[in-house]
Order: C-alpha cells, then sequence, then structure tokens
C-alpha cells in the first residue's frame, strides 16, 4: 500500500528536534500557558456552516470544497463523482466582526485527483483611532486575508491532501504576511462498529513561520487535529475528533448528523454538536450548536446556530454550487 506524502511529511516535521523548529512553535506550546501568543488568530474560525454545526467534528467528514479549510485529504473524495463545486459561506460573529470564505474545487479526470483554490478573510466595522491626548484620528479596519491553493487525491481507501497558504494581516498602518503549509489524510473503513463503518482522518494545519507585525513576530495557529466518523445507518452518522492547538490545551468535539432524502437527488439534514473548547470561562449556553442542510440536485445551502453564552448568539451561513 502507498503511503500518502501528507502523513510522511508530518511524521518528518515532528521527528526534527526542538532547534529546527525555532520560531514554528510558542513556549507552552500546545497547552493554555502558549494562550495568545499566536498571530493570525482569524485562521482559527472554523468555516463552513455544516462544520460548526457539527461541532467542528469534520476531519474524516469533510468531503466537498470545505475541505480546503479542514483537511485537503478530503478533496480526493470528489474524484469519484468527477463535479466541480464552488462555495461560499459567511459568518456574522460576535459584536461588529464578520468574516467570511469562497472555495472552488476541480477534479481531473485525466490525470486523477482534484485541485481546489480558497479565500478566507475576517474583518470588522471601523474602530476609532486616538492619539496620546485622546484627540479621534480618524478610522482605520483590521483586516485579515489568506490565499490558499490545495491538492487531494484518493489512494483507493485512504485519501491524502496538501495545501500552500499566503497570509496577510493588517492593523491601521502596520501589516504583515507569511506562507503556511497544511497536510492531511483520510481512510475508509478503518473498523467495523457493529453494523457500520468507522471512517478515520487527520489533519495539521498552518505550519509555517511566524508572522511579523511592526515589530512583533508571533507563531502561527497551528492546529492538529484527527477523529472518526462513524456510519450508524445508511442516514445517520456520528463524529468524534480530538482537537490539538498549539496555543492550547487538547480538547474534544462530537456532532451528529441525520440524513432524510425526500426526491430524486434532493435531501435534507439535521445536525448537532458538542464543542468543549467553546465551555471555557464563559457563563451561558456555549458548547452546543445545532443547524440544517438542504441538497438540492447541485445546489448546497447549510446553516448553523453557535452560541456563546453572555457573549451573544453567531449565525453561520453556507453555499455550494456544483457545476
Amino acid at each position: 500500500m502507498r503511503i500518502p506524502f501528507p502523513l510522511i511529511a508530518a511524521v518528518l516535521f515532528f521527528a526534527f528536534p526542538k532547534p529546527a523548529r525555532a520560531g514554528f512553535l510558542p513556549d507552552g506550546a500546545f497547552s493554555d500557558k502558549a494562550a495568545g501568543t499566536t498571530a493570525a488568530a482569524f485562521l482559527k474560525l472554523p468555516a463552513g456552516a455544516r462544520a460548526q454545526a457539527l461541532g467542528s467534528s469534520y476531519s474524516a467528514a469533510v468531503d466537498n470544497s470545505d475541505a480546503l479549510f479542514w483537511n485537503p485529504a478530503g478533496l480526493g473524495r470528489m474524484e469519484e463523482a468527477g463535479l466541480s463545486e464552488v462555495g461560499f459561506s459567511y459568518n456574522a460573529l460576535l459584536e461588529t466582526s464578520y468574516s467570511g470564505t469562497l472555495s472552488y474545487a476541480r477534479p481531473f479526470a485525466s490525470r486523477g485527483g482534484v485541485l481546489g483554490f480558497a479565500a478566507e478573510y475576517f474583518s470588522q466595522s471601523a474602530i476609532t483611532r486616538y492619539d496620546v491626548f485622546g484627540n479621534s484620528q480618524g478610522n482605520f479596519k483590521p483586516v485579515d486575508l489568506a490565499l490558499s491553493a490545495a491538492y487531494g487525491k484518493a489512494f483507493g481507501r485512504i485519501f491524502g491532501g496538501a495545501a500552500v497558504k499566503f497570509i496577510r494581516s493588517a492593523i491601521d498602518n502596520t501589516s504583515g504576511s507569511s506562507f503556511a503549509l497544511d497536510l492531511g489524510v483520510q481512510a475508509d473503513r478503518v473498523t467495523d462498529l457493529g453494523e457500520g463503518a468507522l471512517d478515520a482522518g487527520f489533519s495539521i494545519r498552518n505550519i509555517g513561520p511566524p508572522l511579523q507585525l511592526g515589530s512583533v513576530s508571533d507563531p502561527l495557529p497551528m492546529k492538529m487535529q484527527g477523529g472518526v466518523l462513524w456510519h450508524i445507518s445508511p442516514t445517520v452518522g456520528g463524529l468524534l475528533d480530538i482537537h490539538i492547538p498549539v496555543d492550547q490545551d487538547p480538547y474534544f468535539s462530537i456532532g451528529s448528523e441525520a440524513t432524510f432524502p425526500f426526491g430524486d437527488r434532493m435531501k435534507g439534514s439535521v445536525r448537532g454538536g458538542y464543542n468543549i473548547s467553546r465551555d471555557r470561562n464563559i457563563d451561558g449556553l456555549t458548547a452546543m450548536s445545532a443547524g440544517f442542510g438542504l441538497d438540492l440536485f447541485r445546489f448546497r445551502l447549510d446553516y448553523a446556530w453557535v452560541p456563546f453564552g453572555d457573549l451573544g448568539t453567531t449565525h453561520r451561513i453556507s453555499m455550494a454550487f456544483r457545476l
């Protein structure tokens, strides 16, 4: 059996001694001791309403252009259908901030594999600038942007993928940029659990040099994520993911999705999830999420409801068109 390149690259990266990774990891990496020490925090925002409704339990389940943001191996799952896809998402976040994504993935029948491109951005309403005396000096808007290109391919029941991305952050008159690499692998039917098969997935995202804003240089928010998708029945799936971010203690998330076909090439889905990382130091309902999806011929619409307790509730919407 051929071992996908992303798995080999991931092992080699973490096999190097710490000095060889200097600048890639903050002090106290992979624990809460590193909280607030990474740059380009917008890269930690989950993309796609389906994933967010499932509590971000998506490493084994992603099978469309959302793979550009979660696990590039998922692009390989589009190879068999042979349809291209254009995806959009918009997230109304807390206060006056917002984010969005744009993705495109295209299978290649002649050479095999799936090539994808994506953009993700974050911004918020204008912020007033003040001088040292408290006088207003006009307004500015912080803007973050990432552009990526990815390739995924099927190797039998194994899927591998990799993505490269350009990252840029700008705050007032200060800006900085960096590059990063995402690697991923998925496997179908690694074992059976009861009457259903168990699929698995793993990804490492945002591997790259620090991003410098002015005189300050901080590591990127690298993250490892792995999980399983249990096909409980032909229409019901259960998901469990382990998240290992570079600037936080590891945590888990779970999700479930039930799908209801109601016509030729038409189906609806209801989803729920629980993500323990949102249940920290915030009063009220936080860790739960829910949503629904509609898949009508070549159009897909997804919605997610994601509460943040006393801070408020966020709403996520994404759409995709298969070409």
